[in-house]
C-alpha cells in the first residue's frame, strides 16, 4: 500500500506544482484543453522521475522505503521546477533563443495517422521489453534453457510478489517511458515546427519523410535489433538445440510402471529435504568447495558420524545441473521421478489445475514417481513448504503423483499455524518450517504406518536470502543465509535422531538445484564447477567408497538412489534416466559424456511428448507389445546366429574348456550392455 501511495503522492505533487506555474505553459484557451495538457506534462515529468530512479538508483516502487519515498517526492519537484523554469526561458521575450518553437496552423493528427503513432508505439513497446527483458532474465536468473523459460511463463501462479517487482525494475519502466516520450515525439512534430535563429532560416519540417520513410523504418530496426539481440541474451547454440531431435529417451528411459522392485518387509520412513539452491560449493576449499569458510560446516560434520555424500570429485561435491533439472519444480520432478521438466510446445500437457494453458489434462500423466509407489506400499506422506505450493505447477504434481498432504502458507493459514495475509519471504519463514515438520514427523510416526515426509526451505533462495535478526558471521548476507540454513538443518536431522522413528528411517538432504543468486555467483562462484550438494543419513547401506566418489551423475539419479537407501531392491538398478548410485552401474553421464547429455536435453524429443507430457495407456500398451514383439524376434534371430558361429563341425559352444586353460568372463556391466543393446 505504501508503494501505491508514494507513486499516487508524486503525481499529484508534480501537478500541483505545474497548475501553479500555469501560465509557463502554452496556455490553451479552452479549460478542457489546458487539463489535457496539464496532465500531459504532469505524466512525462512523472514517469521521467520513475525512469530516472529506477536506472540511476537501481530501484523501483517495490524498494521505496520511509525515507527513500521522501527523496522521490524531492525528485519529483525537482524535475518539475526545472521543467517548468525551462518552458519560461523558452517563452521568455526577454530571452533571445536560437531555437523557438511555433505551433502549426490548422494542424491536426488524423485519426488514420494516430492509428499509425498507436501501432508504431505498440512495436516500439514489444521490441523494448523483449530485449530488456532478455537482459533482466539472464542478469537475475543467470543462463537459462528455453524449457526453463516457456514453463515459469506457463505457471505464474503463486509467484512471490518480490519476484513480479524486480521485473517492474528496468524491463516494464523503461519499455513504458521510453514508448510513452516516443509517442510525445512523434506528436510534437507533428503539431509544432522548430525555429532557429532570428527566423532568417527555419527548419523545414520533413513531415512526409519522417512518417513515410524514416519513421517506420526507424521503428522496424529497433524491432529487428531487439530481436537479434534477446536471441544473443539467450544464447543462438540454445535456440539452435531447442528445434532439434533428441534420441535419449528412446535409447535410456527405464519405465519406472514397468520396472521390477522389491521393497523390504520392514519399510523404512523417508525423511527428504529439498534445501533450497543448496549447492556443494558453499563448502570450504579444504573440503572441496569454493569458500575461504566451510558454510555447511553443521551439514559437513555429519560425514564424520557416517552421512554420504555421492561426490564428483575425491571431496565434497554432489550431482551436475542439466537441462530440466535447474530450477525447483524441475529439481522436485527429476529427483522424484527420475525425468527432467520439459515444457509443452502445444496442448499436450497442462501442468494441471489451471496452472497453464491447456485443458485439463494430468501433470505429466506418463511418469511413476516416488510418491506413487511409497503410496502403493502404505506410506503415508507429507510435504511442508513455507511457499505457495501451486507456484510452479507443484501442488499438481504432488497431489497427482502420491496425494501428498501439503501444508504450505495457504494450509498453515487454514489450520491457525499463522495469522490469515500472513506473509514473511516467500511466505512463512524456515524457522517456522521446522517447527511444522517436527509436528509433522511425530504425527506421522504415531499413525503406526511407514512414512515419507518431504520439505522444502526457501530462506536460501535468491536475491540475498532471508535472514531476520540470525548471526551474521560473514561480509556477506548470502553466506550468512547459507550458513544458518546449515545450521537448521542439522538441528533438525539432531531432533530426528532423539525421535523413536529415527533408527528405521532414512534422511536425505539435497539441493533443488544451484544457486540463482548472481551477485553471490559472480562474486565468489566463477570458474568453479559448482554441483548440486546431497547427504545420505543413516542408510541401511554401506557403499563401496569407489562408487561415491569421483562419479558423474544429475540429480536424476537420486530418484533409483533414494529407493535404494529404504531397502528396495531395483532389478536393473536403473529408473527414469536415473541409476541408483549405490550400485556398479554406471550412469548415462558416465556412459557419454556431460556436454551430451546436457545438449540432449535441451533438444525436443517425441518420446518425451508422445509418452510422458501426453500419456494415452491405449496406445502406450500397443506399442508397447509392438517393441516387445520386435525384440523376442531380434533375439531369437540372435540366438540362432550364435548358436550356428558357436557350432563348429559339430562341436557346441558348451564344450568344457580345455584342462588348464581358465574360461574366459564377461564382466557383468558388460554383459548387462551386451543384454541391453539386444533389446533396444
Amino acid at each position: 500500500m505504501h508503494i501505491i501511495l508514494t507513486v499516487v503522492l508524486a503525481f499529484l505533487l508534480v501537478f500541483t506544482t505545474i497548475l501553479l506555474f500555469r501560465k509557463l505553459l502554452f496556455e490553451e484557451k479552452k479549460t478542457s484543453s489546458w487539463i489535457l495538457k496539464t496532465l500531459d506534462n504532469t505524466f512525462i515529468i512523472w514517469s521521467t522521475s520513475l525512469f530516472f530512479y529506477s536506472v540511476v538508483f537501481g530501484k523501483t516502487t517495490a524498494f521505496i522505503s520511509s525515507l527513500s519515498r521522501s527523496f522521490y517526492l524531492l525528485l519529483n519537484l525537482f524535475l518539475a521546477v526545472a521543467f517548468l523554469l525551462v518552458i519560461a526561458y523558452v517563452q521568455s521575450d526577454k530571452i533571445k533563443m536560437p531555437v523557438t518553437v511555433k505551433k502549426k496552423e490548422n494542424r491536426s493528427i488524423s485519426k488514420a495517422a494516430k492509428f499509425l503513432i498507436g501501432f508504431y508505439a505498440a512495436i516500439i513497446f514489444v521490441s523494448l521489453l523483449l530485449y530488456t527483458s532478455s537482459a533482466w532474465l539472464i542478469d537475475t536468473f543467470g543462463p537459462v534453457n528455453i524449457d526453463q523459460l516457456l514453463y515459469s511463463m506457463q505457471n505464474l501462479s503463486g509467484t512471490n510478489t518480490d519476484q513480479v517487482f524486480t521485473f517492474i525494475d528496468k524491463p516494464l519502466i523503461i519499455s513504458a517511458v521510453i514508448t510513452y516520450l516516443f509517442v510525445r515525439l512523434v506528436q510534437f512534430f507533428s503539431s509544432y515546427s522548430l525555429k532557429f535563429g532570428s527566423g532568417k532560416r527555419e527548419a523545414k519540417q520533413k513531415s512526409k519523410a519522417i512518417t513515410r520513410f524514416l519513421l517506420p523504418f526507424a521503428v522496424f530496426t529497433t524491432f529487428t535489433a531487439s530481436v537479434l539481440l534477446s536471441v544473443n541474451n539467450v544464447g543462438f547454440a540454445q535456440i539452435k538445440l531447442y528445434f532439434e531431435k533428441s534420441s535419449l529417451f528412446e535409447r535410456e528411459y527405464i519405465d519406472t510402471k514397468e520396472a521390477e522392485l522389491t521393497f523390504p518387509e520392514q519399510k523404512r520412513n523417508l525423511i527428504y529435504i529439498f534445501a533450497e539452491s543448496m549447492e556443494a560449493s558453499y563448502t570450504s576449499v579444504e573440503l572441496g568447495g569454493n569458500q575461504e569458510h566451510n558454510l555447511l560446516q553443521e551439514l559437513t560434520d555429519l560425514l564424520d558420524e557416517g552421512a554420504i555424500n555421492f561426490s564428483n570429485t575425491d571431496k565434497v561435491g554432489g550431482a551436475q545441473q542439466v537441462p530440466g533439472t535447474d530450477y525447483t519444480a524441475a529439481g522436485i520432478v527429476s529427483q522424484t521421478s527420475g525425468i527432467p521438466l520439459k515444457a509443452p510446445t502445444s496442448n499436450r500437457n497442462n501442468f494441471g489445475d489451471q496452472d497453464s494453458y491447456s485443458d485439463g489434462e494430468a501433470f505429466l500423466p506418463g511418469i511413476t514417481s516416488l510418491g506413487e509407489l511409497l503410496g502403493a506400499q502404505g506410506y503415508n506422506q507429507s510435504f511442508v513448504m513455507g511457499s505457495n505450493a501451486s507456484f510452479g505447477g507443484r501442488r499438481t504434481y504432488l497431489e497427482q503423483h502420491g496425494d501428498y498432504d501439503i501444508l504450505d502458507v495457504g494450509k498453515a493459514v487454514e489450520l491457525g499455524l499463522i495469522p490469515s495475509g500472513y506473509v514473511q519471504w516467500w511466505g512463512y519463514e524456515d524457522e517456522k518450517l521446522f517447527q511444522y515438520a517436527q509436528d509433522e514427523a511425530t504425527r506421522l510416526y504415531e499413525e503406526g504406518e511407514p512414512f515419507n515426509l518431504t520439505m522444502l526451505t526457501a530462506d536460501t533462495h535468491f536475491p540475498d536470502g532471508y535472514l531476520a535478526d540470525k548471526p551474521t558471521p560473514y561480509d556477506n548476507q548470502y553466506a550468512n543465509v547459507v550458513a544458518y540454513s546449515s545450521k537448521q538443518i542439522a538441528d533438525f536431522i539432531k531432533w530426528c535422531s532423539t525421535q523413536p522413528f529415527y533408527e528405521n528411517t532414512t534422511i536425505i538432504v539435497t539441493g533443488d538445484h544451484l544457486t540463482m543468486d548472481q551477485k553471490f555467483i559472480d562474486e565468489y562462484l566463477q570458474d568453479y564447477d559448482r554441483t548440486i550438494f546431497n547427504l545420505f543419513i543413516n542408510s541401511p547401506i554401506d557403499p563401496d567408497s569407489e562408487r561415491v566418489k569421483n562419479r558423474q551423475f544429475t540429480s536424476m539419479d537420486l530418484f533409483p538412489t533414494t529407493l535404494a537407501s529404504l531397502n528396495v531392491t531395483i532389478a536393473g538398478e536403473r529408473l527414469g534416466l536415473g541409476t541408483n548410485l549405490f550400485s556398479n552401474r554406471k550412469t548415462i553421464v558416465e556412459n557419454s559424456t556431460l556436454e551430451d547429455i546436457q545438449n540432449q536435453l535441451s533438444q525436443q524429443s517425441d518420446f518425451y511428448n508422445e509418452h510422458i507430457l501426453k500419456f494415452d495407456p491405449d496406445n502406450y500398451k500397443s506399442q508397447k507389445e509392438e517393441e516387445n514383439s520386435t525384440t523376442s524376434s531380434t533375439t531369437k534371430a540372435l540366438e540362432e546366429t550364435v548358436d550356428s558361429v558357436t557350432s563348429v563341425d559339430g562341436v557346441e559352444a558348451n564344450t568344457p574348456a580345455v584342462e588348464g586353460e581358465p574360461t574366459p568372463e564377461v564382466p557383468a556391466e558388460e554383459n548387462v550392455g551386451v543384454v541391453d543393446a539386444v533389446i533396444q
